[in-house]
């Protein structure tokens, strides 16, 4: 067998040349590959830079958003702060304004009062009047309340809610007899219904037992249990309270007698004379006034003076007394 000799130098191209082919393969591959890279990175950096200008988008909106925002804040605490200032206002002046008709009432005296004369008293020995008032308490009770007390005479007070609420702890502190009235005096709500009616007298209970610790047991319904405006909203519907009332635990009281005021009646003379006209047939004479006006403030130690004048006793409302109400008209 012929052994073929190969030549050394033969032998060294040959590798040359295969190194030469993979270098070739190997500069291929990597070209290709820078090139994908680089390619990647454009890409990426595209991405990128579209990102940024998103993110610098938002950040823009969301810095005209925030300034929106702290405008709104700064309107509202704004109208805020002028709101509570106003309302402080308010209060002041009309602080001021009760002060200012003191001062007045002082200053010029009542021409009405030294010109008051009483009725001729009626024999009423036995007779008990009650004196009641609606619609309070308000900035003038305590006015009442004080000639109350310079009488020792009680009263019974029907409350409503307000901004006076706090005087009706001074009420029960001053041995006078507390009861429910309404907790917003609006026909066309109270007597909406029967479950509006019992909403609303929850409610001014609510308050009187927090601002007394009482828990009334006496009611007056607006407009007395013979009104009939109630029957524009609910037909029927005094008919069925004066029954659920009583079924509920609580007593309600009308009146017999009245002093006018409801009816706008200014005059201390014709006051006490609306006030002399009472029953005659009757042991109990309940009288009806507003602690919300003027007037009977100033009427009031006439009227007191004239019933002690007839002989008669005073006394507060109470559960569980015989007492004949109005007749319901609806």
């Amino acid at each position: 067998m012929d052994i073929k000799v190969v030549n050394k130098s033969e032998i060294i191209k040959y590798v040359a040349v295969v190194l030469a082919f993979v270098l070739l393969i190997t500069t291929v591959v990597f070209g290709v590959k820078n090139n994908n890279a680089n390619k990647s990175n454009e890409e990426l950096n595209s991405q990128l830079a579209e990102n940024e200008s998103l993110l610098s988008e938002k950040e823009s909106e969301n810095k005209v958003l925030q300034e929106e925002k702290n405008n709104l804040d700064k309107l509202y605490k704004d109208a805020l702060d002028k709101n509570v200032y106003q309302e402080s206002m308010v209060d002041d002046l009309n602080k001021q304004i009760d002060e200012l008709q003191k001062q007045i009432s002082k200053k010029k005296g009542d021409k009405n009062e030294e010109k008051t004369v009483l009725p001729r008293p009626i024999p009423a020995e036995g007779k008990t009047v009650y004196l009641t008032f609606d619609d309070g308490p308000c900035s003038l009770t305590p006015e009442i309340l004080d000639i109350l007390d310079k009488y020792n005479v009680k009263a019974t007070f029907f409350v409503v809610n307000g901004k006076y609420n706090y005087l009706m702890k001074e009420i029960v502190d001053r041995g006078h007899k507390i009861g429910l009235h309404c907790y917003k005096h609006n026909y066309k709500t109270i007597y909406s219904s029967d479950e509006a009616y019992f909403k609303d007298l929850q409610k001014i209970s609510d308050v009187v037992e927090k601002e007394t610790g009482v828990k009334a047991d006496i009611i007056r319904f607006p407009g007395g249990s013979s009104n009939t405006i109630s029957k524009k909203y609910s037909d029927g519907i005094m008919t069925r309270l004066t029954e659920s009332v009583v079924e509920k635990g609580y007593a309600y009281f009308d009146w017999n007698c009245y002093n006018g005021d409801a009816d706008g009646e200014k005059n201390i003379n014709k006051m006490v004379t609306n006030c002399s006209k009472f029953p005659k047939k009757t042991d109990k004479v309940v009288v009806l006034m507003h602690d919300n006006k003027e007037a009977t403030v100033k009427a009031l130690p006439y009227i007191i003076e004239y019933y002690k004048s007839c002989g008669m006793e005073f006394g507060v409302l109470e559960k569980g007394m015989e007492y004949t109400n109005h007749t319901i008209k609806n």
